[in-house]
């Protein structure tokens, strides 16, 4: 499967200081790719994996979106701030000192599985199409929904206080920073998330992504070398092959009955999430998912592929 011929997925290890906003900015520029997109920000304090797409692979944003965030931070006991980070006003205080590792432990139980959370007030929740954190600029009295997310992990790693050092892999739409403030608040002391760093989207992490400045760096040479094929993002889901009068179909967002796949390929595919659709030379179709029930299960094509995108390479030997 050929990759994208004017674009990729780019890996960034974010650095302090600078808002995802601004390295979507800063890789437009060196890439001269106009179309650069996040899947998922970070706080301008935080540092860690950013995944942008670039040109025709923004479409894989609406998947990459939705994988779980695995967080490694730190939350300062004793001092609750109007953010919910280091970055904010001091607006409690609260003694710490009697606190012991054990009733830190048994707190964090309580924020394990599906729980109820209140996003930040300064925070890209928006508010009658407002996002809350200009609205809490201005001084205005929000009252923001609890949304319900789920915190698959979450482990103590140090307890050094006034600080606690975690980790937490959890669901898109997860706040770290109100991790941090209700831990407090349970607690009876307070607390603020005091440092952040972001280690996975998915099977993507960042251990395998480039700092941004040494992306600024190495700019003059072309980030083209430094592009994810789609094979390599998309890989945790498995390809199915289809023969040609069924690849036509699929090319043209029609679905196709799961008699099209072979038994091996079927039981793949109603297995997973999404799968990726190729035709009998392997080259990428579509991504799609398999809906219904009985005789009327079918394979839904959810984003096509153009063909000038997929040539020459194949998405798998089997």
């Amino acid at each position: 499967m050929k990759g994208f011929e004017d674009g990729g997925v780019l890996l960034v290890d974010k650095p302090p200081g600078v808002t995802s906003f601004g390295v979507v900015e800063r890789v437009r520029r060196w890439s001269g790719i106009k179309k650069v997109g996040h899947t998922g920000s970070l706080d301008p304090f935080a540092t860690g994996l950013l995944v942008l797409c670039l040109g025709k692979a923004t479409r894989l944003s609406q998947y990459i979106v939705s994988w779980d965030k695995e967080y490694e931070g730190v939350i300062s006991l004793g001092v609750e701030t109007d953010t919910d980070d280091a970055t904010g006003k001091v607006v409690a205080r609260g003694d710490y000192s009697g606190l012991r590792e054990e009733q830190i432990e048994k707190a964090l139980e309580g924020f394990r599985g599906k729980i109820e959370q209140m996003p930040p007030v300064f925070s890209a929740k928006k508010l009658s199409g407002v996002p809350s954190y200009r609205r809490a600029r201005r001084g205005e009295v929000l009252k923001l929904a609890p949304v319900e997310v789920e915190v698959h992990e979450l482990e103590l790693l140090e307890v050094d206080l006034p600080q606690v050092r975690f980790r937490a892999k959890c669901s898109k739409g997860t706040y770290m920073r109100s991790l941090a403030r209700d831990l407090g608040r349970v607690l009876g002391c307070g607390g603020h998330l005091a440092s952040l760093r972001r280690v996975a989207i998915g099977h993507l992490r960042v251990e395998e992504a480039i700092g941004l400045w040494e992306l600024k760096e190495r700019r003059a040479m072309g980030l083209g070398h430094l592009l994810w094929p789609i094979e390599k993002v998309l890989g945790i889901w498995p390809t199915c092959r289809l023969s040609s009068p069924w690849s036509r179909l699929i090319r043209h967002g029609q679905a196709v009955p799961m008699e099209a796949l072979d038994g091996a390929q079927k039981d793949l595919a109603a297995k997973a999430d999404r799968v990726l659709i190729a035709d009998e030379a392997g080259r990428l179709l579509a991504i799609g998912s398999v809906r219904g029930d009985g005789p009327s299960r079918r394979l839904h094509p959810e984003q096509v592929f153009p063909w000038e995108m997929a040539e020459d390479r194949s998405v798998g030997s089997g």
